[in-house]
């Protein structure tokens, strides 16, 4: 059995696996309540979630993943631009504020960080290998986004899905964060699907749910890829 653990990026996995037969079990925080034990001398996984994390062949970690989304999904009320150092031929929108790209990674590492911190933990109780899951790429159509935004979570900023070349850039360097986090703690780090990506980079529409998570068939992409490698 595979243990799936983490936050919303769970339900494609956890689709896929009820559909395709595939013995996972999804430990989805928003639906498990408080998992971490905290205290002045560590961070501890909750007793019956480490349980079922240590009967678990192979972890899926899909802890954070949504910090891109967050910072740059909804339009900046000071619409910005910047130059990703790993792709510097991108387009760049001359007209918006152009920032510096290390202050987009601090504030990515920040935001991702809130999450990420909690990797290393995982690693205390599991039995067999952790993989953190790459989040799925931004869908291009603004369209397909819009209707599913939580608006309320956005006081102040204008009811406007951002450039989509500004949310893929923003998915590319959260990507690069969390590998580097993953790296640091010898925690492998499983990339998107190449068949899940239109010819721009971007999730194909067929994977799409909502603009901001992927769907069941993007959840069979992926377990299929990981038990090929397996």
């Amino acid at each position: 059995m595979w243990v799936c653990i983490g936050h919303s990026h769970a339900q494609a996995l956890a689709l896929a696996a009820a559909l395709n037969g595939v013995a996972l079990d999804t430990i989805n925080f928003w639906l498990s309540g408080e998992p971490w034990l905290r205290d002045e001398a560590e961070t501890r996984l909750r007793p019956d979630l480490a349980q079922r994390i240590a009967q678990g062949r192979l972890v899926l970690s899909v802890l954070g993943g949504s910090a891109h989304t967050v910072l740059g999904q909804v339009e900046h009320p000071r619409p910005f631009d910047f130059v990703l150092p790993s792709e510097p031929d991108l387009p760049v929108d001359a007209r918006r504020e152009l920032v510096p790209a290390e202050a987009v990674r601090a504030k990515l590492t920040e935001m991702a960080m809130e999450f990420l911190q909690n990797l290393p933990v995982l690693l205390r109780y599991a039995t067999g290998p952790v993989i953190q899951m790459e989040p799925p790429p931004p869908v291009a159509d603004a369209d397909r986004i819009a209707p599913h935004v939580p608006w309320g979570f956005f006081p102040g900023q204008p009811r406007v899905i951002a450039p989509k070349w500004l949310r893929y850039k923003l998915w590319r360097m959260h990507s690069e964060v969390i590998a580097t986090v993953c790296a640091r703690h010898g925690i492998g780090y499983s990339r998107v699907p190449a068949g899940a990506r239109d010819a721009e980079g971007f999730l194909d529409p067929h994977y799409d749910a909502d603009g901001s998570h992927a769907n069941g068939s993007y959840g069979a992409l992926v377990l299929d890829a990981l038990r090929r490698a397996a």
